[in-house]
Formats: structure tokens, C-alpha cells, sequence
């Protein structure tokens, strides 16, 4: 069945490959002469939309941004000394190996296996 689905849609897709294809062309809009353009007179306006207006003085709750070079730096030092933190913290599974070896006699930490009583090797499972 899949033989011949495959077969199927590679015939379909070859033989749609040669037919011919025709682009229809586009319709030419007639432009008209007369133009809905009106001529205004500009007025320069002063201050912004919906915002200051440009007084002098500062308004109440105004903050200045012009010393914000500084926070990129803060941000990318506290990360990497979070980061190495936490990396340095990571608990390299001695627990696990340890109640293997305690556990049986033959363990080996390399393959974290040990010899059972039918002589086959088994992967320990400790509760850690």
C-alpha cells in the first residue's frame, strides 16, 4: 500500500511538472486626472503628543535616564557571579556512590555496576 501511494504521488507530481503554466495578466487601472489632493498650510506646533510640553523646569515625578550606561554592566556582573554560584554548588553524586560501595562489595564507581549473586553485573539503585 505505501508502494503505491508513493507511486501515485509521484506521478501526479510529474505530470503536473509539465503542464503548461500561464500567468493571467493584470488589469490596467485607468488613472484619473482630477486628484483628491488638498493643499493645507503647515503650523508648527511645539511640545509632544501626549506628553511634555517643553516647560523649563522639571515636573514632578521626573526621572533622568542619562545615567543608565552603568546598568547593562551591573546586570551581566550580578549574572555571571549568580551563575558561577551556582554552578560551583552543583552536587557531583558522591551520595549515590557511596551507598553503592557500602551497599555491595563489588561495585565499580567507572560502570556503576556491581556483581550480583548470579554472577551478571546489575546497575545500582540507590534511593539518592
Amino acid at each position: 500500500m505505501k508502494i503505491f501511494t508513493t507511486c501515485a504521488m509521484s506521478a501526479i507530481i510529474g505530470l503536473t511538472s509539465l503542464l503548461p503554466v500561464e500567468a493571467s495578466p493584470t488589469a490596467v487601472r485607468s488613472i484619473n486626472s482630477a486628484s483628491d489632493v488638498q493643499n493645507v498650510q503647515y503650523r508648527e506646533r511645539r511640545g509632544h503628543w501626549h506628553g511634555h510640553r517643553g516647560y523649563r523646569e522639571r515636573r514632578r515625578g521626573y526621572r533622568r535616564h542619562s545615567d543608565g550606561y552603568w546598568y547593562p554592566l551591573a546586570a551581566f556582573g550580578a549574572g555571571a557571579i549568580i551563575g558561577g554560584a551556582i554552578a560551583n554548588s552543583r552536587d557531583n553524586g558522591g551520595s549515590h556512590e557511596e551507598w553503592c560501595a557500602n551497599r555491595y562489595r563489588s561495585y565499580s564507581v567507572r560502570t556503576d555496576t556491581y556483581v550480583g549473586n548470579d554472577g551478571r553485573r546489575h546497575r545500582c539503585n540507590s534511593p539518592y
